[in-house]
């Protein structure tokens, strides 16, 4: 080989080194960015401020509720947020102004308030599926039901009582009926023990056929509902069907599993219980897998689309957790301070990015999804406690 091939050799290897380079290079520094129709809607933890965020510009607005320190909730199709004030029998309805249309989203008028509000005494447990949303009012057993295309238009939700007063809850079935808890005072204090299903008005559809020692969290599919009990996970269908299947020894009576979630993306069940632990319960099988357990696990939650699970511990580490393998994602340790009440740091997700909020510290910390050593804050005025993703998560109409 002659010298003079020799060094055009040497020059053409050095530009190709060189490009590599500046592509790699390109690839570490390459800017994550939050999904053009993400919104995020946050409740201030002692005034009645509702902080409404486009994490994409960074633009910001505030929006008074009628009452303080507020719990926030999406409906099915995440347009609208349910805003529930316990305290003052009050619900309210904020709609974000993005509809999504499956696999594209629109902008749909500007950021406001709905005008339909529900009065009942003492509404706590918010469900939302397809255009249905339900609120079970502990205060007279009721059901404050509308649908979501009604929100503009309708100026307050059915009221039906479907019980006497407890500290209850419903699951929405597709069928267009409810599972509602019932109370026979078989046990003393609010906590109901068992579960009918009721439609539209009322009407008993079907009985209860399971007794349980106690009910406190649900969550449906549509089809399948699961409430924790004392005993065990009671499986509800929507054709009547019920059954109690105990919880295994690792869970026990002692740390029953009293929060339960759906996840859509995952298509699971997520039982949960502070101080102890999450499980993935499987109604078909009858299984309980283990996520984690700790002492001082805050909360487990699923994201905002249902398919990985977040984990909150009590010294401000975040975990990251897959809903398909259980296997740990990625993990953090956040210099936020844990307060009582109100004051507990709230987390969701989107594909892209987990946010975290600090009450004390007036922000919001956003995490990479990748990486969670790449952070950066969202400073909020007042307390931001409750924190809910709105809107669609895509990065332009049409797209994922």
């Amino acid at each position: 080989m002659s010298t003079k091939i020799r060094f055009y050799l040497i020059i053409l290897f050095i530009s190709v080194f060189a490009a590599c380079k500046k592509d790699n290079d390109t690839m570490q520094t390459e800017q994550v960015e939050e999904n053009r129709f993400v919104r995020l809607l946050v409740a201030d933890a002692e005034d009645k401020t509702i902080t409404f965020i486009n994490p994409k510009d960074g633009a910001q607005s505030s929006f008074q509720a009628q009452f303080a320190a507020n719990n926030i909730y999406p409906t099915n199709s995440k347009r609208f947020a349910g805003v529930v004030n316990t305290a003052n029998n009050h619900v309210s309805f904020f709609d974000s102004g993005v509809e999504a249309h499956g696999d594209h989203a629109h902008l749909k008028g500007t950021p406001k308030w709905a005008l339909t509000t529900a009065l009942a005494a003492k509404p706590t447990h918010f469900y939302s599926l397809g255009n249905e949303i339900a609120v079970f009012n502990d205060g007279d057993a009721s059901l404050s039901i509308v649908t979501e295309d009604k929100l503009h238009t309708q100026a307050q939700t059915n009221h039906v009582v479907v019980d006497q007063a407890h500290h209850g809850a419903v699951v929405v079935f597709a069928n267009g009926t409810y599972a509602v808890t019932q109370k026979d005072n078989s046990i003393s204090g609010a906590l109901p023990e068992r579960v009918k299903i009721v439609n539209a008005t009322g009407q008993v559809i079907h009985t209860s056929t399971v007794a349980t020692k106690g009910i406190h969290g649900d969550a449906g599919d549509g089809n399948t509902a699961i409430f924790g009990t004392v005993g065990g996970m009671l499986i509800v269908k929507s054709d009547g069907t019920q059954s109690l299947v105990n919880w295994p020894s690792e869970i026990g009576e002692a740390n029953w599993l009293s929060t339960i979630y759906y996840g859509k993306g995952s298509q699971k069940f997520l039982g949960f219980k502070s101080k102890f632990g999450a499980f993935v319960l499987n109604p078909v099988n009858n299984s309980f897998t283990k996520v984690v357990t700790a002492n001082n696990i805050r909360s487990a939650v699923f994201d905002a689309e249902g398919k990985d699970i977040l984990v909150l511990l009590e010294d401000g580490t975040v975990q990251l957790y897959s809903g398909s393998s259980l296997i740990k994602l990625q993990e953090i340790k956040l210099n936020v301070s844990f307060g009582t009440g109100a004051l507990v740091p709230n987390v969701t997700a989107t594909k892209h990015f987990v946010y975290v909020t600090n009450p004390n510290g007036g922000e919001i910390i956003q995490l990479e999804r990748g990486n969670f050593a790449k952070q950066s804050k969202i400073a909020v005025a007042g307390k931001p406690a409750k924190i809910i993703m709105l809107g669609a998560d895509f990065d332009d109409e049409g797209n994922h």
